[in-house]
This record gives C-alpha cells, structure tokens and sequence, in this order.
C-alpha cells in the first residue's frame, strides 16, 4: 500500500511540474495582455523599430513610424470576416468618437488577409460599416512579409482554419480579437481584448493616460 502511494505520490509530482512548465512556457511565448492594471516595472520595454511598405485604402503608401508623436491603436482586420473583424472596429469607433481626439489619437487596421484584400476591398469595408476617416487607416501590402511583420512587431497573428473548422465560406482565420496601444514615442503599452469588459476599461484608462503624456 505504501509503494503505491509512494508511486501516486511521483506521478503527481510529474504532473504538478509539467503544469508549472507549461504556464511559464506560456507566459514568456506570449504577449501582455492587461487587465486593470499594466505591466510591472520589471517587464522589457518594447518599441515599433522598424517599418514595412504597407497600401491603404485610397492606395496610398503609408508607414506606422510616421505616426510618433501620435497615440495609435493596431488591430488586424479581414474584409470576408464572418462579424468578428467589424466588431473589433465598432468598439474602436466608439473609442474614436468618445475620445473625440483627431490630432493626438490615430487608428490602424491591417488585414490578415492581404492576398484578397485590395485596396478597394478596404475601401468598400471601411464605406459599408462607417469607419472612413482622415485619422483611421485600413492597410494592406504583400503576404507573407506583412504578416511576419505584425507576428514580429506586435504579436498579432492569425492562423488559417482547416475545412472541418470553419463555419461558412468566409470563416477563414481564427485570431484573437486584440487590440495594441501604441503611444507617441512608439512604446508598446500593451494588448487589449475589446470584447472583455476589464481588459476593454483598462484600454480606455491607459488609452487617456497616454494621451495626456502625448500632450505634455
């Protein structure tokens, strides 16, 4: 009886260890996603360092280290999204016309899905929901370049759903619907989820604070 609890013991162990490797493993692979609160003052800094071609709507070049000095908000976007996409823009457009800050605040959506959508798809995406705006870019560019650059730079990435998984034709890519902050001097401030309510208020709080600074 004793070796068997001396062996249920081990097992346990084992598994007590696996778990706590795979959290770690977890934690450290992906991004910061916040809550109430920021990240800890222990947590590295990252920065948008570098730029890629990318098109927007009206078919204009247009790079994000343009936009220092400005607070922007990056989120992926596809024009065949089954509703998920164009949520995530919803929330981003009440933001926008709550905020009510043209000069300081900009927008940026980039589709995940660049080998369809044009310019003018982003165009009649951004006509059909409402979101045309001077201070709301739609963005595109080539493939595999443009997705390697959000995976690399803001740790948006999609993957792209195997026939079985898909719930209609247009049911292309499963992605988290996140949303980064970026303030004026290019820092990632963090990830946001717009669909939870803690992580859509603690985007709002941090969104303010860092437009204050943008103006100081």
């Amino acid at each position: 009886m004793n070796k068997e609890k001396k062996i249920i013991g081990i097992f346990v162990i084992i598994a007590v260890i696996l778990v706590g490797g795979f959290i770690t493993l977890f934690q450290f692979s992906s991004p910061k996603i916040y809550g109430n609160k920021g990240g800890s003052s222990g947590e590295v800094s990252r920065y948008v360092s570098r730029d890629i071609p990318m098109t927007d709507s009206n078919g204009s070049t247009r790079k994000l280290m343009d936009l220092k000095g400005k607070v922007w908000l990056i989120s992926h976007v596809f024009t065949r999204c089954p509703g998920q996409c164009a949520g995530v823009c919803v929330v981003l457009d009440e933001i926008r016309k709550d905020v009510n800050d043209k000069d300081n605040l900009h927008f940026v959506s980039v589709t995940l899905d660049p080998n369809h959508d044009t310019p003018d798809h982003l165009k009649e995406f951004s006509k059909k929901h409402g979101f045309v705006s001077d201070d709301w870019w739609f963005l595109t560019g080539e493939s595999s370049e443009l997705n390697r650059y959000m995976m690399e730079v803001f740790s948006l990435a999609a993957q792209e759903k195997k026939e079985s998984e898909k719930v209609s034709e247009d049911d292309i890519f499963a992605h988290k619907p996140m949303v980064a902050l970026i303030n004026h001097e290019l820092k990632i401030e963090g990830w946001y989820n717009p669909f939870d309510k803690r992580s859509s208020e603690a985007l709002r709080e941090k969104l303010l604070f860092a437009l204050n600074e943008a103006k100081s």
